[in-house]
């Protein structure tokens, strides 16, 4: 049996070629699925609109007792990120009022009815919002 090393050049050159793009395909979609928006086609929006959201957020935040002490009142910037079933996650404060009003929120946010998600190419998809939320 002769060994024909042309033939087995093509091959291997050929393998590793499908290999390497299927490894390149896969990594492509895994960053996808990773990927957080900041701008999306169709943007993410709380069930029953925004007025709704800021609802819940005055009828369900707590101010502390320190902060009712010291008369803290104000906005809390928050940023987070609205995920593909529609929960908030990552959230963290990004200009607070402290006296206990910013872990207040961060609670208020982590128990807030899902979002709407945001949609790209008629997709659910991860995006990062920052927004304020009052504190009176």
């Amino acid at each position: 049996m002769k060994f024909n090393l042309a033939k087995v050049s093509k091959w291997a050159i050929l393998s590793l070629g499908t290999l390497v793009f299927v490894c390149i395909s896969q990594s492509q979609s895994f960053a996808q699925e990773g990927k957080i928006y900041k701008i999306t086609e169709k943007p993410p929006k709380p069930n029953g609109g925004m007025c709704a959201f800021f609802q819940y957020t005055e009828d369900n935040l707590k101010r502390p007792d320190e902060a009712l002490k010291n008369g803290v009142k104000g906005n809390v910037f928050v940023q987070f990120v609205i995920e593909k079933d529609g929960k908030l996650s990552n959230i963290h404060v990004i200009k607070g009022l402290g006296s206990g009003v910013d872990e207040a929120v961060v609670k208020l946010l982590e128990n807030a009815p899902p979002w709407n998600p945001g949609l790209q190419q008629g997709q659910a998809v991860r995006v990062k919002k920052t927004m304020s939320i009052a504190v009176r």
